[in-house]
């Protein structure tokens, strides 16, 4: 069974006594989670002075790599030696297959009272080690032998790993993140969690399933591979009569600002309500037209927001944030993601007036808010399908889910739909547990259908458009997949 040693980021030793062993605490906390969710179990564990030790039933070195708090992760065999020639030879003996025929260098980190030092290790070992390689190399060596000697104990390293760095998830509380899904809204998420926050997804519903799918997506992908030690959740609040009311009543100019002012309003009452000390954004300081420094203040004034606005990109431009989306692994569903949020494509202004948000919002229906924050439907992310979550804001898609089950309800099927089913020849019942997507001609029949399926307690889908849609969604998906391959 494999046996590891991590160490903690640098901040952590350097916390007071007081808080100290709360950081250790929740770190192990984090790392059995990691361990569990990638089916391992931690089966022994302690501190080694300012690292931790533990042994796993599994071996879970790679995920390391994504564990908040941790600085580096190797892979140890121990030791008890008397002294330094006991130690040396155990070094030796462990090491020899390591480096032969190639270039070393011997690396010791000593801790406690010993007759020798650090170097006379390194010294000792590497006049062992050195007939059975092609030399010492201490600029650019080939292999690294990497020992830590602690009090009585030597844990010589066999793999490493380095971590993230940051604070264990969970040490600074929970913030309430604004959260479209696309490329800057999770770096935030994923840049407010390395300072060991506990991060919610709060996601406004604009009409579109496919964003609010890929969203999803996203959100599933950085809580199950990066939020350990809790059960991220992701909220959907119906903001479509918002952008009804909004489209309605305000100028094109404003439209986008009146929007994003709402946005903070309707956050902060289910932050209030829930409990939530922050809000945080992904908004970059003049990315956008909304987002030029006079507009973000004057909707900060025009609302009074009370509860403080994180935004953790302020300073990073859009190449930097898209390149932290590849390294985090977000790139992919990002990429996908539609900005439902765009109302305004032209004219939008860059110097809105506080006064002027306010008019405009005061203009709205009065209840427009309320209704907003009370549709709001949380979901627990690492439980919940994609599909579960636009099965809760629409009955039209516009596109074919990932593994959902094409259904043709059409009696004329003499057009072939590739991969699909005929309704008149299936088993529903044996579909029970998939997504079905309906197709018919038009989209009329099928949207009946599936309203009677729902009834019945299918998770099923009218197609928007028809058969015309479904064809252009496969081609472009076939499409996709042999520029890939490419």
């Amino acid at each position: 069974m494999p046996e590891y040693l991590v160490t903690v980021s640098g901040e952590l030793p350097l916390r007071s006594e007081r808080t100290r062993p709360r950081f250790y605490r929740k770190l192990l906390e984090n790392i059995r989670d990691m361990a569990e969710r990638n089916g391992a179990r931690v089966l022994e564990s302690r501190l080694v002075e300012a690292k931790i030790w533990l042994v796993t039933d599994k071996d879970i070195l790679s995920h390391f790599s994504r564990v908040f708090g941790v600085h580096k992760a190797g892979v140890v065999i121990t030791y008890r030696f008397s002294d330094l020639e006991d130690l040396a030879k155990w070094i030796f003996e462990n090491a020899r297959s390591l480096v032969e025929g190639k270039k070393f260098a011997v690396r010791v980190k000593r801790s406690g009272k010993h007759t020798f030092t650090s170097l006379d290790v390194a010294r000792r070992v590497g006049e062992l080690l050195k007939p059975y390689s092609s030399g010492v190399d201490l600029e650019n060596p080939e292999v690294t032998v990497e020992v830590e000697v602690r009090g009585s104990r030597a844990y010589l390293y066999t793999s490493t790993m380095r971590g993230p760095g940051g604070l264990p998830v969970g040490v600074e509380g929970k913030a309430l993140v604004l959260f479209s899904g696309g490329f800057d809204s999770p770096v935030a998420a994923w840049f407010t969690a390395k300072r060991g926050v506990e991060v919610d997804f709060l996601h406004y519903y604009m009409g579109s399933a496919l964003s609010s799918y890929y969203a999803f997506l996203v959100a599933k992908k950085l809580a199950s591979e990066w939020l350990y030690g809790y059960r991220p959740r992701f909220m959907l609040v119906d903001f479509t009569d918002v952008i009804l009311e909004i489209t309605r009543k305000v100028e094109w100019s404003y439209r986008q600002v009146v929007l994003r002012s709402l946005m903070y309003v309707v956050a902060e009452k289910v932050a209030e309500k829930l409990g939530y000390p922050v809000i945080v954004t992904g908004e970059s300081l003049g990315q956008s037209s909304s987002q030029t420094l006079k507009n973000l203040s004057a909707i900060e004034r025009a609302v009074n927001v009370k509860i403080p606005i994180l935004r953790p990109l302020l300073g990073l431009d859009k190449e930097e944030i898209i390149e932290y989306s590849r390294r985090i692994g977000l790139y992919e569903y990002s990429s996908k993601v539609f900005e439902a949020c765009a109302i305004a494509p032209t004219r939008v202004t860059t110097a809105a007036r506080s006064e002027e948000i306010a008019r405009y919002i005061s203009s709205l229906s009065g209840d427009i808010v309320e209704r907003a924050t009370s549709s709001v439907k949380i979901y627990d992310v690492l439980s919940t399908s994609p599909e579960d979550v636009v099965f809760a804001s629409s009955i039209e898609l516009d596109f074919i889910p990932e593994n959902a089950v094409v259904v043709d309800v059409r009696k004329d099927r003499s057009q072939k739909i590739p991969n699909s089913v005929s309704l008149s020849e299936v088993d529903l019942e044996k579909l029970r547990d998939k997504t079905l997507v309906l197709v018919c001609e038009t989209g009329s029949l099928s949207i009946l259908m599936a309203k009677e399926l729902r009834e019945l307690g299918y998770k099923a889908f009218s197609l928007k458009g028809g058969v015309k849609t479904c064809l252009s969604a496969m081609s472009n998906e076939k499409s996709t997949e042999e520029t890939q391959e490419k």
